[in-house]
């Protein structure tokens, strides 16, 4: 909004009047002094100027045709425009009057039929009005000026009387307690946070008493902060306190970040005094020299140095010119890298001469090294200890290269690290040629696929022991070998250790046998063919000796020679079964393939079908044997019931009917050769297959509650799929 007056010494004022001439005379009376400026306007035209220019005073004629002057006033309290409105009329009656004041009128003058008579009056009127207008403009401008300085200060401000009851907040207060003025104005400042008594600790009480500034910090538990809270007693002519101006500030971030400085004072002073490392600090000054500043307590004890002996000396002052410059030498490393360094350093102090593994970390501020972090480790007995390593590495070194088995070790890619002199000697590779060799070019093709799977397990971190495997020397030539091979993690690498023994000789001994058992197996069958053939002969001349034999006493005696050729046969039958007995290799059998078809009337129920056994080929035998003698001594038997157990022994595999029984003074005779119904070896053979495994068996089952047949299973042979 414009002010009318360009001169801020003249007082505006719009006359509004819808008579020209009137306008005319009486601006001419008021602004004959020159003090007062008018604008005249009529009704229509006054809004659209209220609404633009801003006016010390306004007078209106309280009668304009067709309105009345009031109407202005109702104008400017629509607008809340504080402007003072003097109405000008020529009625004097007392209602007129009043409803002029009621509506808002700073003043009212009659009309005189001679305007210059009372030009003095309306003048001196608007002139007052004026003044006092201009007056509460200032204070509300100074007012609001106040308001916005408060508003616009982030701590509380308030004002309050001596019985703690609020006078003032400004915004921050209003924000904080989320109330708006009329909720806050007259309630005391505790009520205010939810208490019901004057605080403990209370800024305004002290400076109640004090009559000067005095000053808490105070915890809010319900808002979880902290304020510092400062009151400024406001005293009369009298001397007595009539306000307390409060300031608030949160200070509660700085609080928290003292705790935490605190804290981590405490955890600094911790971990530097806690750590075994010995810490020391050292200052760079600005000529370039280094002091020390401080120590830990494992530095202390480990050097002999105390933080009063070092503080603020440079390592010349601390350990002579001479140890000092060799150590100012590195500091000064340190700074030209602008970076970490590592390096060991010996050094003669009060604890004694020792090792130091030293490292130094520069601390970097506006790209100036303005400090170094110091942390050493005491490596003497490391350095002895490596001394003895590497001796004790040459003793070992030589131990494995001179041992009387084949020692090697390779990396992940099958690349060799170190193989043994013997290795070297029946391998025929020379150093050079081991460098560039693969383990997997010195293995025969039908051991490849089998070595690979075994280095893959290995590296997983299994242990294999009883590998066997075929090399091929250089001039490709095959080598039997037989050993251990294991992993091991070097330099965070992961390696691979095998022993080996040559066993070709023993490989080539086992071949020879296996071609004279070859012979043997033949000349025997061959044997017992033609035994078995004079067997029949003979037992078929019994026959007919028999027949023409009237005498009995000859019978008895035809009868006994014709049961002695029966056992012959019976014994060169079994002759054949044993001859097979331990010329095959033990394999890994699954117990569900060994176990027989059942035969009417017997059912077989096995509870351990995940089982497989370690076992000669005929263990399959064994287990036919079992059933035949449940079918032939089981009499009423009708089932047969597999379960296993574990023990310490092993594992229990049980064979049980529900047949008989064996009586107690029969559960070893049972086994042994020529006992039975039929040839007498079913048992007794069904003992020896088993125990070329290291396998046991016995019966341990109740007489009548039939017969319970254990194999015990060494814990070698056995594992569940």
């Amino acid at each position: 909004m414009l002010n009318m007056a360009d001169n801020p010494d003249l007082i505006s004022a719009l006359y509004i009047e819808d008579d020209c001439a009137l306008q005319e005379i009486y601006r001419g009376f008021i602004e004959d002094d020159g003090d007062i400026i008018v604008l005249t306007a009529k009704k229509e035209e006054a809004a659209e100027i209220l609404d633009t220019f801003q006016f010390d005073v306004i007078i209106s004629e309280y009668k304009l045709p067709g309105t009345e002057g009031t109407d202005v006033l109702h104008h400017l309290k629509e607008n809340d425009d504080k402007t003072p409105c003097i109405i000008l009329s020529s009625q004097n009656d007392a209602d007129t009057i009043l409803r002029a004041y009621e509506d808002g009128a700073v003043d009212y003058i009659r009309k005189s039929e001679d305007p210059a008579s009372i030009s003095v009056i309306i003048k001196n009127r608007i002139r007052d009005a004026a003044l006092k207008r201009r007056r509460e403009r200032d204070l509300e401008r100074n007012r609001r000026l106040l308001q916005a300085t408060l508003d616009a200060i982030p701590d509380i401000i308030g004002i309050q009387t001596p019985d703690h009851k609020i006078v003032y907040y400004n915004q921050a207060g209003h924000s904080f307690l989320n109330m708006g003025p009329e909720e806050v104005k007259g309630r005391r400042c505790f009520e205010l946070i939810g208490g019901n008594r004057q605080c403990d600790v209370c800024a305004t009480e002290k400076a109640l008493r004090s009559k000067k500034l005095e000053r808490v910090e105070k915890y809010l538990p319900e808002q979880e902060i902290y304020l510092d809270c400062r009151s400024y007693p406001v005293l009369d002519d009298d001397g007595d306190v009539i306000f307390i101006v409060e300031q608030l500030s949160d200070i509660t971030e700085r609080r928290r970040a003292e705790e935490e400085t605190r804290r981590l004072a405490t955890e600094y002073e911790t971990v530097f005094n806690g750590t075994q490392d010995c810490i020391f600090l050292i200052r760079v000054t600005d000529d370039g020299k280094f002091r020390y500043i401080r120590n830990n307590l494992a530095h202390e004890n480990a050097t002999g140095l105390t933080t009063e002996m070092l503080h603020e000396k440079t390592p010349e002052e601390l350990l002579g010119e001479e140890a000092g410059s060799v150590v100012s030498a590195n500091y000064q490393r340190c700074l030209d890298t602008k970076g970490t360094i590592i390096y060991e350093e010996t050094l003669n102090l009060p604890a004694g001469e020792k090792i130091w593994e030293t490292l130094l970390t520069p601390v970097i501020r506006d790209d100036m090294i303005t400090h170094i972090v110091g942390s050493s480790r005491d490596i003497t007995n490391q350095k002895q200890i490596e001394m003895e390593l590497r001796l004790s590495e040459e003793q070992y070194r030589d131990f494995f290269d001179n041992a009387n088995v084949m020692i090697q070790s390779v990396d992940e890619e099958g690349r060799f690290i170190f193989v043994n002199t013997i290795w070297k000697e029946k391998m025929g590779f020379s150093d050079e040629e081991i460098e560039n060799l693969s383990l997997f070019e010195i293995i025969h093709p039908d051991s490849l696929a089998h070595c690979q799977s075994i280095f893959q397990e290995v590296l997983s971190g299994k242990a294999v022991s009883g590998v066997q495997a075929v090399f091929l020397t250089k001039d490709r030539r095959p080598i039997h070998i037989e050993g251990n091979v294991n992993s091991y993690v070097h330099d965070g690498k992961q390696k691979t250790r095998g022993i080996f023994q040559d066993i070709t000789g023993r490989r080539i001994a086992e071949e020879a046998v296996r071609i004279a058992n070859k012979k043997l197996q033949l000349l025997s069958s061959i044997t017992r063919h033609d035994i078995l053939n004079e067997v029949m002969v003979l037992l078929g001349n019994l026959e007919f000796a028999e027949e023409k034999s009237d005498d009995p006493e000859i019978g008895k005696y035809l009868e006994k020679v014709k049961e002695a050729g029966r056992t012959i046969q019976r014994h060169i039958e079994f002759t054949r079964l044993y001859e097979n007995l331990g010329i095959s290799e033990p394999e890994w059998q699954e117990i569900a393939a060994l176990i027989p078809k059942p035969k009417d009337p017997i059912t077989i129920t096995n509870n351990c079908t995940s089982l497989s056994i370690f076992g000669d080929p005929m263990l399959e035998r064994v287990f036919s044997n079992l059933l035949d003698n449940t079918i032939r001594h089981g009499e009423h038997a009708t089932s047969v019931t597999i379960d296993c157990r574990r023990s310490d022994e092993g594992l229990h595999l049980i064979w049980k009917d529900n047949g008989a029984g064996v009586s107690k003074d029969q559960k070893e005779v049972i086994f042994k050769r020529g006992i039975g119904k039929n040839t007498g070896f079913g048992l007794f053979l069904s003992r020896e297959i088993l125990a070329i495994t290291g396998m046991l068996m016995r019966e341990t089952g109740l007489p009548g509650e039939g017969a319970q047949f254990e194999i015990i299973i060494p814990k070698e042979s056995y594992k569940f799929n």
